[in-house]
């Protein structure tokens, strides 16, 4: 574990040093500002404009981040063959996936924060009662965005190729939000919708952790969020992820 933890933090480093991570940092302080505008304009909801706008541009942020790096990042370094220098040390292949895979998620982890604190700041100045249910949606973007890392690893390796890894991880990170109704039209399809109903097996289930929705819910009316299930949930999503994505690296010629 010693040297997947040194291989998170270098991975970790790497991604902030990166002239494009911090344009796209940049880039997010600005719209979060840009939401206190449209908060404005909501006039009597300015701050349900403000928080909801915040955080659904936090989560998308988030979710591009981690799935460019994940698409980009292993296939960049065995493209430039830098993977060779890594793996002629004492590193197995599975030490180097999950060092990268981690210190992906740290550095998204780490922009979340920044972001959600820039964001919260506003909230704060703009009269907004803090309400415990904020960190819990930000918990849920966390989660979405390991699993998001996770499946845009494994089809980066399994493709070969990033823009393929970014097109089907976007498409199955969209279809993970209409679960309900995929499983509503399996059930009166038939036999004809078979094909959907193994598919809704495999997208993963992020409305599951959508539980910035419990903003919307009264602090005294809001029923409890199952946050261990979607722990449990994505934990076990991200190992068959990653559990595939090792599978395919071991087959790689380095």
């Amino acid at each position: 574990m010693e040297r997947v933890f040194i291989l998170a933090a270098s991975s970790l480093r790497e991604q902030w040093r990166d002239r494009a991570w911090q344009v796209a940092m940049l880039f997010a302080g600005v719209m979060l500002y840009f939401s206190v505008l449209l908060g404005i304009l909501a006039a009597d909801q300015e701050l349900r404009a403000l928080l909801d706008f915040g955080l659904s541009f936090i989560e998308l942020m988030a979710l591009a981040a981690a799935i460019f790096g994940a698409a980009t990042g292993v296939l960049r370094e065995m493209e430039t063959k830098s993977i060779y220098l890594i793996l002629s040390r004492p590193v197995s292949r599975l030490e180097y996936l999950l060092g990268r895979y981690l210190g992906l998620v740290l550095s998204m982890l780490a922009a979340v924060s920044l972001m959600a604190g820039a964001h919260l700041i506003l909230l704060l100045l703009r009269g907004w009662s803090f309400r415990a249910d904020y960190l819990l949606a930000l918990y849920g973007i966390a989660l979405k965005v390991a699993v998001a890392a996770a499946v845009a690893t494994f089809f980066a390796l399994f493709s070969t190729s990033a823009l393929s890894a970014l097109v089907i991880t976007g498409i199955l990170w969209t279809l993970g939000h209409f679960i309900a109704e995929m499983r509503f039209l399996a059930a009166r399809g038939g036999l004809s919708l078979l094909p959907l109903a193994a598919l809704i097996q495999l997208v993963p289930h992020l409305q599951l952790f959508n539980f910035r929705d419990r903003l919307d819910i009264p602090a005294s009316a809001a029923a409890g969020e199952p946050v261990l299930l979607a722990t449990a949930y994505a934990a076990l999503y991200c190992t068959c992820c990653l559990a595939l994505a090792y599978a395919l690296i071991r087959r790689k010629d380095f």
